[in-house]
């Protein structure tokens, strides 16, 4: 529910040129449906579902260390991969398969990286391999931090919008919210003050961290909107935004994105 939430909370921010881009290339399809579309491939059996896209989900950062130093691994990551998907979205000789499928998977990945738990530390798979008790329930901390902090609101998705609209976490994107270096940043920082972790979410834990948890759903709408508007702008000498960049000749990334653009996508 959380990326569907983000994504409607885009939409109202969204300038006039990323709104026709994004409508040209989605059809009937709402901008909602396309932020959970990189999850539900990950049941696809194809090579590229099952061994090469789950690292576009998220990045390694280890404690006390920045993106910037430690870069990407030889397969890549959710940063280089977003990378790519602007350039292949302001590529004029991109067909408009290969846009959808950039736009679809790229939307994801700026909401992911909202989430403390997909900017990992390289012990513990992103929170996945630490178990905890919560509701009477054995689960993982990175489940936590996906949906279950949040679910225990109890809200639906309208109620969310609504509340997030009437709170004072929304506002207009800015120029940095369109830098995933500054989202990974922020989100190694909140992931770091998770540790040591409880044995049990308990009542004190979501009130110290529901909070938080609000305000990084709430930046995902607005970095999503940011992202899309500065990589969607018309006008090419306005575009700015990230300052992290790929070169597509040396990048490790080439290989792959060659391999999977000549496939086939549903």
């Amino acid at each position: 529910m959380g990326h569907e939430i983000a994504a409607r909370l885009a939409e109202p921010y969204l300038s006039p040129s990323a709104r026709k881009a994004v409508e040209a290339l989605l059809g009937k399809e709402t901008l909602a449906s396309a932020s959970t579309w990189a999850d539900r491939m990950r049941s696809d059996p194809s090579t590229f579902w099952q061994e090469e896209a789950g690292p576009y989900h998220y990045v390694t950062v280890p404690d006390g260390r920045r993106y910037q130093e430690v870069g990407p691994p030889p397969q890549g990551d959710a940063a280089t991969a977003l990378a790519q998907f602007a350039l292949d979205l302001q590529d004029p000789n991109v067909s408009r398969e290969r846009k959808r499928l950039a736009l679809r998977f790229a939307v994801h990945i700026v909401q992911d990286l909202q989430q403390p738990l997909h900017v990992g530390n390289g012990r513990d798979r992103g929170g996945n391999q630490i178990s905890v008790m919560m509701d009477g329930s054995r689960v993982n901390l990175h489940r936590v931090w996906d949906a279950l902090l949040l679910e225990s609101r109890q809200r639906t998705q309208d109620e969310w919008l609504s509340y997030f609209r009437n709170s004072a976490l929304l506002r207009q994107p800015e120029k940095r919210d369109a830098d995933p270096l500054v989202w990974i940043a922020e989100s190694a920082a909140l992931r770091e003050s998770l540790y040591p972790v409880p044995a049990t979410i308990n009542a004190a834990y979501l009130r110290r961290e529901l909070p938080r948890a609000e305000a990084r759903l709430a930046q995902a709408g607005i970095r999503t909107a940011a992202w899309l508007n500065a990589t969607l702008e018309e006008d090419s000498d306005s575009k700015e935004g990230s300052t992290l960049e790929i070169t597509p000749s040396t990048s490790p990334k080439k290989s792959w994105w060659r391999r999977i653009l000549d496939g086939s996508f549903r």
